[in-house]
């Protein structure tokens, strides 16, 4: 049978804290808020003969949420499971909201569940091999590691490294170095603050805003496109095996005036199938 059990921990960690979580199936959803708690509510979806049963495995996962100091660890037990004769391979599910305080630090590990992050200071670290992530308001570094879902991040502070194997692939609004590798997927970009590094094997690259620093962007298989600010100053290197490389942006030629400086960032674009299209936004 499947008992649904909820229950809330709240511990005392003062202005800032260091956050684990380690979850089998589920969603994982923190948020930093004013506080100097930080406070874990479970809903858990438990598989058991039993009440009793049920109680065993409802303290299983209490056990898993610990402090030592200002370090929050929440780690998902082994849990018992169906039958999967009788229900087709369902398992138990943990969900965990956490909320910490802003200056919090946090690394994440999911196997199968959403996870979202929001407002903390970070670094952040997530790794997922199914599910969905997003990531916002973040004042930190961000790593994200993805091996099938989607990702999104938004409004970085520090640098931000994606790498995923399968899933699109969106980032708005990073102050830091942008690095991204996917096997499969779009990417779509916008308002990077600083450099850029794709490397794509196949999907479609998408960039929107001004050119802040060094752009690097290999594709093997996709077409890329990359619409900038005007007043955007920078060497365009581009060339594709397969496919048609235009610019639109203006080119000024024979006088000083109007070209970029010495030191302006090269933007190189290297595609083996698929169109290369720059142009104004």
């Amino acid at each position: 049978m499947e008992f649904i059990r909820t229950f809330t921990e709240e511990f005392d960690v003062g202005d800032a804290a260091r956050l684990t979580v380690e979850n089998r199936s589920g969603t994982i959803s923190v948020r930093g808020e004013e506080t100097a708690r930080v406070r874990v509510e479970v809903v858990a979806r438990l598989w058991a003969e039993d009440e009793r049963e049920a109680d065993d495995q409802e303290e299983l996962v209490r056990r898993g949420i610990r402090l030592e100091g200002q370090h929050v660890t929440v780690r998902a037990p082994s849990l018992l499971r169906p039958r999967p004769l009788l229900f087709f391979g369902r398992g138990p599910r943990i969900d965990y909201l956490i909320t910490v305080p802003r200056a919090t630090e946090g690394e994440i590990t999911s196997r199968s569940g959403r996870v979202e992050v929001a407002s903390i200071a970070g670094p952040l670290a997530v790794e997922a091999r199914s599910g969905r992530i997003a990531l916002s308001d973040i004042a930190g570094d961000a790593r994200i590691d993805s091996r099938s879902g989607g990702v999104q991040a938004e409004s970085i502070g520090g640098r931000l490294t994606i790498s995923s194997r399968s899933g699109t692939v969106r980032v708005d609004g990073c102050a830091g170095d942008v690095n991204v590798q996917t096997r499969s997927g779009a990417i779509q970009l916008s308002e990077l603050g600083a450099g850029l590094q794709v490397e794509q094997r196949s999907g479609s690259v998408r960039y929107e805003g001004g050119v802040c620093g060094p752009h690097t962007i290999n594709v093997g298989s996709g077409s890329v496109r990359m619409a900038l600010e005007a007043s955007s100053r920078f060497f365009l290197d581009a060339e594709s095996s397969s496919g048609s490389v235009r610019s639109d942006m203006p080119v000024r030629r024979g006088s000083s005036e109007g070209r970029p400086p010495k030191d302006a960032p090269t933007v190189l674009i290297r595609t083996r199938s698929g169109s290369i299209h720059i142009l104004p936004r």
